[in-house]
């Protein structure tokens, strides 16, 4: 059999992966919602795996998604709170203007405005909000200001994002007998699903790029973050090389100078050897006269 077959770059390899890690993520997903208070930090690590996916990325779902779970845990509950109380809010009003006369009288249907407005806020920040938290560090308030901004930005994603949410909702409406097939396959499926096909949208809102970049004469995708990550890797190996051949250099001068200073003193030690050499030889000569002086004298006497 080819082994090109169970490549894991192979695009039904990778296809068949990216299914069973939308599908392992779905499970974790309906478990930790079951306190439906914890639906907030679900969501944001629902859409970190799903944005990893979309991004080429192979992520450990287990691993990746409580970590994300635990680090937006607080953000992404106090967000969820939020959005499920203002929404529920604006809609019971909504719901009194239209359908309770007994609750609002007709005199006062222009709050249908203004209401529709707040509950539009709503569903921006729950449609980029969560998605923001999984993948940007900034504070809560600036996440509040960043969906509403780039729910305007990018008006066709956000009406695409709406459809895709409300999807579900108006199949099992317009087929009721759809029902508990729609409930089952969102249990075991469609709520990654879900997330997986809105992560397509936001990662193009968000601008998550992919950089080609060669190594070793083999071409990979990489992430800013990650080019980031090998830039100062490679950086980091250059700067240690670098520190390596100076302290081999400074090997090198300190062998180098004991041995210039050795040859000085090798020098200095035989200049005076000559010096003690040739007065050894002055003294020699002087007592050769000394006594050629005297046998001189006893001769002459």
């Amino acid at each position: 059999m080819n082994e090109s077959t169970f490549n894991s770059n192979n695009p039904a390899m990778r296809f068949l992966t990216n299914l069973f890690n939308i599908f392992w993520a779905n499970l974790l997903f309906f478990f930790t919602c079951i306190p439906i208070i914890t639906i907030g930090p679900s969501l944001c690590a629902l859409y970190r795996v799903c944005l990893k996916i979309i991004s080429g990325e192979d992520p450990m779902v287990y691993h990746e998604y409580f970590r994300e779970f635990k680090n937006s845990f607080k953000k992404g509950t106090l967000l969820w709170i939020l959005v499920l109380l203002f929404g529920g809010l604006f809609g019971f009003e909504l719901y009194g203007i239209y359908f309770r006369d007994d609750l609002i009288s007709n005199s006062l249907d222009w709050l249908q405005y203004p209401v529709w407005a707040m509950l539009l806020i709503v569903v921006q920040v729950f449609l980029y909000g969560f998605a923001l938290l999984s993948v940007f560090e900034n504070s809560f308030k600036n996440t509040i200001i960043n969906s509403i901004l780039l729910s305007i930005k990018h008006i066709p994603i956000t009406i695409l994002l709406i459809a895709v949410w409300l999807f579900t909702p108006l199949l099992v409406n317009t087929f009721p007998q759809t029902f508990y097939g729609v409930v089952g396959c969102e249990i075991f499926f469609n709520l990654a699903l879900r997330v997986y096909i809105c992560s397509v949208f936001l990662h193009k809102a968000f601008d998550l790029k992919k950089i080609k970049i060669s190594k070793g004469g083999v071409a990979y995708e990489e992430s800013y973050d990650d080019l980031i990550e090998y830039i100062d890797d490679k950086d980091k190996d250059s700067d240690s090389d670098s520190d390596e051949d100076d302290e081999e250099y400074d090997e090198d001068d300190e062998e180098y100078e004991p041995d210039e200073l050795d040859d000085t003193d090798e020098a200095e030690d035989s200049d005076e050897d000559d010096e003690d050499d040739s007065d050894d030889d002055d003294e020699e000569s002087e007592e050769d006269e000394d006594e050629e002086s005297s046998s001189e004298e006893s001769e002459e006497d």
